[in-house]
């Protein structure tokens, strides 16, 4: 067979209009799922942090979606978002196919430095929340393995300064399964407000 052929399964795959029109429906639930997730956090900002910083709310949020993501299809919504060369301040909700639901706060330029003597002090709030902490060097990574991130409780009071001094960026992330699809809006404004929480905003 030439690498040109389509084996068995892939033509089975290939001609199942089902899985290709039942895509297209989960698709469209998933920009409504992330729809739904921006408005909540909109409201939690406009009702519970009016000193939330306004710079990363000027550009409002944004749903956008990919085939390939490490060769799967990912939909995510970035709100509150500033993503700029010199200034990042974002959270990314994702749905990444075939793995999980995740939300991730992602600092770096600006927005790190000036946080950076808040995020030191405040390692035991994200042990208690169950955060995840990005120890990988490329920011624009999003899968759950230990060489890219490790949980808050790994980390060492005493060290733990010392490490964020030395990053670049800094990611902090929450991880669901597929089965938590309903709670996605809330488990995101709950991350929010543990943002918020920390910063004393």
């Amino acid at each position: 067979m030439s690498r040109l052929s389509l084996t068995a399964k892939e033509l089975q795959y290939l001609t199942d209009t089902d899985f290709l029109l039942t895509k297209v429906v989960i698709n469209q639930k998933v920009n409504r799922l992330l729809t739904a997730t921006q408005a909540q956090l909109k409201a939690y900002i406009q009702d519970k942090s009016p000193a939330f910083p306004k710079t990363v709310l000027i550009r409002g949020g944004k749903i956008s979606q990919g085939e390939s993501y490490r060769n799967l299809p990912y939909q995510v919504l970035d709100y509150p978002r500033r993503l700029s060369q010199g200034d990042i301040f974002s959270i990314r909700t994702m749905v990444w196919w075939g793995h999980e639901l995740s939300i991730t706060w992602h600092l770096a330029g600006e927005s790190l430095t000036h946080l950076n003597p808040q995020l030191k002090n405040q390692l035991s709030l994200m042990k208690r929340w169950n955060w995840q902490v990005c120890v990988g060097d490329d920011p624009w990574q999003y899968y759950q393995l230990p060489s890219y991130y490790q949980p808050a409780s790994s980390f060492e009071a005493n060290t733990w300064k010392l490490w964020l001094e030395k990053r670049a960026f800094c990611k902090f992330a929450v991880f669901f399964s597929f089965s938590d699809w309903d709670e996605l809006p809330q488990e995101a404004v709950t991350f929010l407000d543990q943002v918020v929480t920390l910063l004393d905003l």
